[in-house]
């Protein structure tokens, strides 16, 4: 998979770019190009529930334990090993009273700002130890050299935290690098403005197609 540098590399030498196309070194690249191409990541990232950032985790509590730090990203689902239901998402957590609050086989939750980050919370409290899975769409964009997830690019050997799909990779890439280049370009009354945003909405309808049957072969499974 490309590196952020790789995907410097390949935008600055897009045709009618403006910034140089050959920098000695990662630390030679223009601030404006490692601003603009995790800028357009960002942007795409946020477009659509795509099925590539799913994820599921498994959090385990003891009995009288309700809370937990949410995963980072949009929590879809979580339910209870055994249950065959998914937990409802409590309106207004205010309605709880937390002093007075019974215990058993917890049926809502609802996230909330704690010191840490956004906290899960469980309504009823577990009256025993559960198995909590959460399903979510994650807002890591990006993974280290070593596979670790981060928020977006930063260091030169950075990549997409994109699934092992080379056709994917190669979509979600047409869409960020004329994405990247529509922010370099930045002036809408710039002739070449107008063609690299149109190349952009072309290459994202390209990737929404590949997700619809993406999507559609994995319930076919």
């Amino acid at each position: 998979m490309k590196t952020f540098y790789d995907i410097i590399l390949d935008v600055s030498n897009l045709r009618w770019s403006i910034v140089d196309p050959e920098p000695a070194s990662f630390e030679d690249v223009q601030k404006a190009v490692k601003l603009a191409i995790p800028q357009a990541h960002s942007y795409i990232w946020n477009l659509q529930d795509f099925f590539f950032k799913e994820r599921k985790t498994v959090i385990t509590l003891n009995a009288g334990e309700n809370a937990f730090l949410s995963p980072s990203g949009t929590v879809k689902q979580i339910w209870i090993n055994g249950d065959d239901h998914y937990l409802t998402e409590f309106e207004n957590s205010e309605d709880v009273d937390f002093l007075e609050s019974k215990s058993g086989q917890p049926t809502q939750y609802w996230v909330e700002m704690g010191d840490e980050g956004p906290v899960v919370r469980l309504y009823p409290m577990p009256e025993k130890p559960v198995q909590v899975f959460v399903r979510y769409d994650t807002s890591m964009k990006a993974k280290t050299a070593d596979g670790r997830e981060k928020a977006n690019f930063e260091a030169m050997d950075d990549v997409l935290n994109l699934p092992d799909d080379p056709v994917l990779q190669d979509l979600y890439l047409h869409c960020l690098n004329t994405k990247a280049m529509v922010y370099l370009v930045a002036d809408e009354t710039d002739e070449n403005y107008k063609p690299y945003q149109r190349e952009f909405e072309e290459a994202y309808r390209s990737l929404l197609k590949y997700r619809t049957t993406m999507t559609e072969r994995r319930f076919v499974i």
